[in-house]
């Protein structure tokens, strides 16, 4: 049976490491903690946890951070966890399961949850490679948003980590490590150019976000990021109060290939912005779908179930169908419990109806 490393990065993660490493004991043969300059406990704590600790000189570089990591790794396959990781319950014996089939393939790709409900429940997630095959060598790019590139058959697996922060990240960190790198005359790849236009738009800079976008779209950029960049412009350009080109960058997107609920959801949106109730139920109906079993873009749950169904609530409300804004509304309330605007919503409809 193949064997597993475990590697973490981590800078003053105290609070956390134990988490992470008490949830790889599980399924690790060996886990390896690459310490980038903590100035708290985290060393001494991972040691105390069974693991490997050695020191690396942070320089604003995840992907040489990783790939420091990977290089300590002497199992047969390493898998890479963040010190704000947690992988629970199922997911520990899945992996364990997962082990003896690991060599018949190179790459496997775990689900991502980043968001959660009150509940705990997933509302963002993604897939991304989480195991590798370690005769793939040290392949880590990009000094944020690092992405490992690299050969090999793959697979994905029926696995969620999920990243369970505890206290947010630095302020534009991400963002002020792409400034620098292009301080430097770096030039940046297709994918870069997505990312650095995303932390842009995160960062509340829209006035050099869309110039951003534009620059990646001009690219050979994933198609997943292409759409997900138009999104993101109809959303910049909804705020500016310019409906029109809200919508022009949606229809745009459906260039790209198949619409996704996100894309779905946005283009309803967009079209009762302008006072088109038909065309917005249309596609918010399209947007109610499983969720995708496998998919290299972002899954924000909400937009295949709860988020159309209000909308769906409001667009009936808007044509006089108080009995199927009940019901729409009722159905969202399914999927996030105890939500005040579905449970205003409910309320003024049935007061209607009454």
């Amino acid at each position: 049976m193949a064997t597993l490393s475990v590697t973490i990065i981590a800078k003053d993660e105290a609070d956390v490491i134990a988490r992470v490493l008490d949830c790889a004991k599980k399924f690790a043969d060996e886990t390896i903690v690459a310490d980038t300059g903590s100035k708290d406990r985290t060393a001494d704590i991972a040691r105390s946890r069974g693991a490997k600790v050695y020191d690396f000189k942070w320089a604003d570089d995840f992907a040489a951070a990783r790939n420091f990591a990977f290089s300590k790794a002497t199992c047969d396959y390493v898998m890479w966890l963040d010190a704000d990781d947690v992988v629970s319950g199922d997911n520990i014996d899945r992996i364990i399961a997962l082990k003896p089939l690991l060599d018949t393939r190179d790459i496997w790709y775990f689900k991502y949850a980043t968001a959660f409900d009150k509940d705990g429940r997933p509302t963002f997630e993604y897939w991304r490679e989480r195991v590798f095959r370690r005769s793939l060598g040290e392949k880590w790019t990009d000094p944020v948003h690092e992405v490992f590139h690299a050969a090999g058959t793959r697979a994905f697996e029926n696995v969620t980590v999920r990243h369970a922060k505890t206290r947010p990240s630095p302020p534009r960190r991400n963002l002020d490590i792409y400034l620098s790198l292009l301080a430097t005359g770096a030039t940046l790849s297709p994918r870069q150019k997505f990312y650095f236009a995303n932390e842009l738009y995160q960062n509340g800079l829209t006035t050099l976000a869309v110039p951003a976008y534009r620059d990646f779209l001009a690219s050979d950029g994933m198609a997943e990021n292409k759409v997900q960049a138009h999104i993101n412009l109809a959303r910049i350009f909804a705020v500016g109060k310019d409906p029109t080109a809200s919508l022009k960058e949606l229809t745009d997107a459906l260039a790209v290939g198949e619409p996704s609920a996100e894309l779905c959801v946005a283009l309803g949106n967009a079209f009762l912005a302008v006072g088109d109730v038909d065309a917005a139920t249309f596609w918010y109906k399209a947007a109610l779908r499983p969720l995708p079993e496998t998919t290299l873009a972002f899954v924000d749950v909400y937009c295949y179930n709860y988020y159309p169904l209000i909308q769906l609530g409001l667009c009936a409300y808007k044509k006089g169908d108080i009995t199927g804004a009940i019901d729409f509304t009722t159905r969202a309330l399914s999927y996030k419990k105890d939500d005040g605007i579905a449970l205003g919503n409910l309320a003024f409809f049935k007061k209607l109806l009454q």
